[in-house]
């Protein structure tokens, strides 16, 4: 499959074209959002720094501004004249606030969340159990602010903007092509490497997913949509694969069926290995409200994960590590059955 040529879902978006303000549009999530919204005929302005970009993204309008200076842009903002804005990289409320004070009052809003915004999140990372399963958007909060680090806090970016009548997405891990985060390459580095043995825990863990250019779908469905003002949606996949399985189904895509997934003690895994291993919390994410509401739906799930491989397998990161000590190490303990 050629990873250059992605295909966005066909989806009802906005019904009549508008002029549309995507914050942070020309990067992974932003990218496919700002795809998808030109390929329905509205006319687009990404703002964000100009570190990125694309030379194959579609002819839109720039601004170029650090986001605390939003405001001093207020006049170039508005003589765009947009009827909405999306929010898509948002880190924090002093992000939003500069946002908002940027934007025109009366326009429809759509903000970018996380499934990072739920209490099961935190009990992830300190060894927890808290939450019955799956997450709904009336699952707990959580009441601990930046565990994921000190400038990144979704919770304070969805209430400046649910104060606004946005309408807020939480998502699920994102993947797809253009992925910085590199999603899959706690397998794929291994690949590249030659690696036909991989060292994997018990691989249970479950965390909710969803492709990036259906992210740009429910952007596109929520933007239509203005009785979903204030509300909130989680937009994830229908069906989510134990890590195990989705080691395998990353490697049965990248044409590596025959590569072993061999299976040993969780405390001997490789630190990028970890969350193949037992986790006290899982992250899995209910999108009912988004199927039923918004009318939205995912690409099949098989042929997303073939186009997000063969793209990253396309395109590998500069750099990685091609230390595999710690493999070795594990793999030595003889496995278990």
């Amino acid at each position: 499959m050629n990873s250059s040529s992605i295909e966005h879902p066909d989806r009802t978006g906005l019904s009549a074209p508008r002029r549309v303000i995507v914050l942070g549009g020309t990067s992974f999530i932003g990218r496919a959002v700002t795809e998808l919204l030109v390929s329905q005929g509205h006319q687009v302005m990404v703002v964000h720094r100009g570190q990125t970009e694309p030379p194959d993204l579609p002819p839109v309008r720039h601004l170029h501004a650090e986001r605390v200076d939003l405001p001093r842009h207020r006049d170039e903002i508005a003589d765009f004249a947009p009827d909405a804005a999306v929010e898509v990289y948002g880190m924090n409320g002093r992000h939003a606030d500069a946002a908002l004070e940027a934007l025109p009052e009366d326009i429809r809003l759509v903000a970018l969340s996380s499934g990072d915004v739920y209490r099961a999140f935190e009990s992830l990372h300190t060894g927890r159990q808290t939450d019955a399963l799956p997450l709904t958007e009336t699952a707990a909060l959580r009441q601990t602010r930046f565990v994921s680090g000190p400038d990144d806090e979704n919770l304070e970016v969805e209430e400046r903007y649910l104060r606004r009548g946005g309408t807020i997405l939480r998502l699920g891990a994102v993947y797809g092509p253009h992925d910085y985060q590199r999603r899959y390459e706690f397998i794929l580095r291994r690949l590249r490497a030659g690696r036909r043995r991989i060292p994997i825990g018990s691989g249970g863990f479950l965390f909710s997913k969803v492709y990036a250019p259906d992210v740009a779908a429910a952007v596109g469905l929520a933007l239509a949509n203005d009785g979903v003002t204030g509300q909130v949606f989680n937009i994830v996949e229908g069906a989510t694969a134990p890590f195990r399985l989705l080691a395998q189904q990353i490697l049965d895509a990248a044409g590596a069926s025959d590569t072993e997934l061999v299976r040993v003690a969780d405390e001997s895994l490789p630190s990028d290995l970890a969350l193949t291993g037992a986790i006290s919390q899982h992250l899995l994410l209910d999108s009912t409200k988004a199927r039923n509401v918004l009318g939205w739906r995912e690409t099949d799930p098989d042929q997303a994960l073939m186009v997000s491989v063969a793209w990253h397998l396309d395109n590998p990161p500069h750099q990685s590590s091609v230390d595999f000590n710690a493999d070795d190490a594990a793999l030595e303990t003889g496995g278990i059955s």
